[in-house]
């Protein structure tokens, strides 16, 4: 259905900024305005009147979609007097040219097809999970899917907003799924590139077998490296690296102070463990330390030692 005439500029006059992707009017339900704003990049939308004025408005959690990583999306609902809707918010990385959302349902809605700025925008049915969201290439065939667990979901119900975020990256985290390998031409084989490792560890750390861990949001992506040095007393340095970009950017909180890695900006964070994430050009890197001393200190040594590229 084409866009209602001069509802797209009534639109960009009373929000303020310009309206790459305009969902039409349907069913008794207005117009869904969608934008880009921020850095790191987010997704914000607005349901919109006749004349332009925004009748609600919601602004998804930030994303970087990527080759590996090709879509990230929000499902983004709003309820209250005279306006009861759902809609899929996702953006796509350069390349895929439509999005299909994947429902707990018989029937699934037609694929969208990608619009400026790499923003996909569909209506959905009340009360069906999505399970997934596919990037799909112009054949239509899918270059990569995010899973439920990577989805953020955001409601707007009398003024008040609630949901949740989708999957963080977890590139901080300790040990989780997926599996040890035999040495690190497997590892590297398996996830599509060589590992960096540190020219300086603590004394007394020994190195381990590597580990491949899947991104839970993102099945089809290469898995991340993880690697240990461990020592008494159960002291330990965690490495944890994969290709770059991540599609969910830090959080921040009151724990976290903003760090340099060599030329790279980096988020250092003191809960209980000390973390250090940061990302160069092809590769991301998260490291924890573990019942070391000068915990913040090693941090930054360990991670200065690392080569860049």
């Amino acid at each position: 259905m084409p866009d209602e005439p001069g509802l797209r500029e009534r639109a960009e006059a009373a929000l303020g900024h310009p309206v790459p992707v305009l969902v039409p009017a349907a069913g008794g339900l207005p117009a869904v305005a969608a934008s880009i704003a921020g850095d790191p990049p987010r997704v914000r939308v607005a349901w919109v009147a006749r004349d332009g004025h925004p009748l609600a408005r919601l602004g998804c959690p930030p994303g970087r979609p990527s080759r590996p990583r090709p879509v990230v999306a929000c499902v983004a609902e709003v309820s209250g007097p005279g306006l009861a809707d759902r809609v899929l918010v996702a953006r796509a990385a350069p390349g895929v040219a439509a999005v299909r959302a994947v429902l707990a349902a018989e029937e699934e809605p037609p694929d969208v097809r990608v619009g400026p700025g790499g923003i996909a925008v569909q209506r959905l049915p009340a009360g069906v999970p999505v399970v997934a969201v596919d990037a799909l290439d112009a054949s239509g065939e899918p270059v990569g899917r995010l899973d439920r667990a990577g989805i953020a979901e955001l409601s707007q119900a009398g003024g008040r907003i609630s949901g949740r975020l989708g999957q963080g990256h977890g590139m901080g985290a300790g040990i989780g799924a997926g599996g040890w390998v035999e040495d690190l031409d497997v590892a590297a084989f398996a996830a599509g590139f060589t590992p960096r490792l540190p020219a300086w560890v603590p004394q007394g750390l020994a190195r381990g077998r590597p580990r491949l861990e899947p991104d839970l949001a993102y099945p089809a992506a290469p898995p991340a490296i993880v690697l240990a040095w461990t020592g008494e007393h159960e002291a330990r340095v965690l490495l944890r690296q994969c290709l770059a970009p991540l599609a969910s950017p830090d959080p921040g909180g009151a724990d976290v102070r903003e760090a340099q890695v060599g030329r790279w900006p980096g988020v250092l964070r003191h809960r209980g463990l000390v973390t250090l994430v940061w990302e160069t050009d092809d590769l991301a890197f998260g490291l924890q330390i573990r019942r070391i001393a000068d915990a913040e200190e090693v941090a930054m040594r360990v991670a200065a030692s690392i080569p860049d590229g």
